[in-house]
């Protein structure tokens, strides 16, 4: 008998649900706050700058510690000075505080103990990476290109780097010009809430920095250029007066005019800028003489405009009016000063970073359309942890997230004399009367120094009389009248800078009238063996 035995049926196991194609998931998140692959390439090459280059970045000395010090008179007393304060041979001088809420800021944070230096540091690092952006975003949206918004932030820091450097009020005022700037060549003022927010920002801008009329200098620019532009299409200075374009950006800066006003000064505020920049004791500082080919700012700024110029000539765009007056007018400012590479270095970059994307998409792309990028939310989640990655790797963020606050010597620049105000305040007293050091020390000096620390001159040199500041040049060079000098003013302490004052070193080393009570590689200190009054 055949028995047929039925093969047994294979268990089947279940197959495992397949993985859901993640390029096919429904991205949930808002769309306004979605952002590109590009966009987070964009904010990376910020938050490098931010780290690398200035949140880490040790302060330097010259004009921070005179801000905080009058910072700190004014939250002491409780009132802005019309007057100098803390200078006793400038004392009663007329003094306009356009920096003040500046000054408050800065002191406020050092006498802070969880912020202290390296907020300073983060906070220098912020204004500066947000001028950066602003002009990279007009950059982008002007060009259709994220790679030249890019490059042409690097411009603007390249040219600008010297000013970048110093921790002081004006670069909030750069901060807000690079912002308006954006604002006025990407059209955005044309929204409603810009009429309320620009006026806003010359209120804080006149509160911090005299360079809000740069501001309004740049607005009546751009009128100028729309009008001069209409005027020439159409050859009607009629039609070139009511141009839409041209009477918002009028009534605007008219607007915003007005809104500086509201300041301690009043209507004063517009004299003192005119009064500073004219005073003669500015002539006799370096960054504000002409800007020429011997520093490296000006080779800097010559091989940008050579490139801009190669620039403009291989594109397509047109070079508009109120473009070409922004480059024209800022670049002579910044011949007739250096220190007025502020106000071109960010017109120069949009200017080059605009018609440098459109070069590249007639060599490169020349068929392709301008595709945006696809903005997901996937990249805001990667943008933001680079902002937290960012954040910890900066002096700041060690300080909040481990508890460790950095050393003096690695958030101040060498070239800050800390061992000078360590000595001083190891001295059972000062001698009577002010004290002679440089003017790039007196505000470290009286702030980490002695209370009774009070030197000749300080870097506010607007409220210095001339014949002052002019003895002060005399004393610092070691002219041959510098004991006469020394006994006209009663000065018994003098603090010398040994790099820079080999001439007054060599005399006082030389003169039996003055011993030494301290020396290190940066400074020495003397002090008169007969004391005068």
């Amino acid at each position: 008998m055949r028995v047929m035995l039925e093969k047994p049926e294979q268990e089947q196991t279940p197959e495992s649900p397949a993985l859901a194609d993640a390029s096919v998931l429904e991205d949930k998140s808002p769309e306004w706050c979605r952002m590109s692959a590009p966009a987070t390439g964009f904010l990376f090459g910020l938050g490098i700058i931010l780290v690398v280059l200035f949140a880490n970045r040790p302060l330097w000395h010259s004009d921070l510690w005179d801000h905080a010090n009058y910072g700190q008179h004014i939250l002491d007393t409780k009132s802005i000075p019309l007057t100098e304060p803390l200078l006793p041979l400038a004392e009663g001088m007329p003094m306009v505080p356009t920096e003040w809420l500046c000054q408050v800021v800065m002191a406020k944070v050092l006498s802070v103990p969880w912020l202290g230096l390296p907020a300073l540091q983060f906070g220098h690092g912020i204004l500066v990476v947000i001028a950066l952006a602003a002009t990279g975003l007009a950059i982008a949206r002007q060009g259709h290109s994220m790679l030249f918004a890019v490059v042409g932030y690097l411009v603007f820091l390249a040219v600008n780097w010297q000013q970048f450097l110093i921790i002081r009020p004006q670069t909030v005022g750069l901060t807000f010009y690079s912002i308006l700037f954006a604002i006025l060549v990407t059209k955005v003022w044309r929204f409603r809430a810009v009429w309320y927010v620009l006026p806003a920002m010359f209120v804080i801008w006149a509160n911090c920095h005299g360079s809000f009329v740069m501001g309004l200098a740049l607005m009546a620019l751009v009128a100028t250029g729309r009008f001069v532009e209409v005027w020439l299409r159409t050859r009607s200075i009629k039609l070139a007066a009511v141009n839409s374009l041209t009477t918002r950006i009028v009534l605007l800066l008219q607007l915003c005019a007005v809104a500086v006003l509201l300041n301690p000064a009043g209507l004063e505020i517009y004299a003192e800028v005119v009064r500073v920049g004219q005073h003669p004791n500015i002539s006799s500082m370096y960054e504000w003489g002409p800007l020429t080919l011997r520093m490296q700012q000006g080779r800097r700024t010559a091989v940008a405009c050579f490139l801009l110029l190669l620039v403009m000539h291989k594109s397509p765009r047109r070079l508009r009016i109120d473009e070409l007056a922004g480059l024209v007018v800022t670049g002579a400012m910044a011949l007739w000063s250096a220190r007025m590479l502020n106000w071109f270095a960010p017109v120069m970059a949009i200017s080059f970073g605009v018609h440098g994307a459109a070069v590249r998409r007639v060599f490169l792309i020349r068929k392709l359309p301008i595709n945006a990028p696809k903005r997901r939310g996937l990249w805001t989640v990667v943008s933001l942890g680079l902002c937290w990655m960012f954040f910890g790797f900066t002096a700041l963020g060690t300080q909040a997230i481990h508890g460790r606050t950095p050393d003096i010597k690695r958030s101040l620049s060498s070239a800050t004399p800390i061992e000078t105000a360590r000595f001083l305040n190891q001295m059972p007293h000062l001698p009577r009367g002010i004290a002679f050091a440089p003017a790039e020390w007196a505000g470290y000096l009286m702030n980490a120094g002695p209370t009774e620390f009070v030197p000749m001159v300080n870097l506010h040199v607007h409220v210095i009389s001339p014949e002052i500041w002019t003895d002060y040049l005399k004393l610092f060079s070691g002219t041959s009248d510098w004991n006469g000098l020394l006994d006209r003013y009663g000065i018994n302490l003098v603090v010398v800078d040994r790099k820079r004052q080999s001439g007054l070193l060599r005399q006082l080393r030389s003169s039996d009238d003055y011993t030494t009570l301290y020396q290190d590689y940066q400074a020495v200190v003397f002090e008169r063996k007969v004391t005068v009054d």
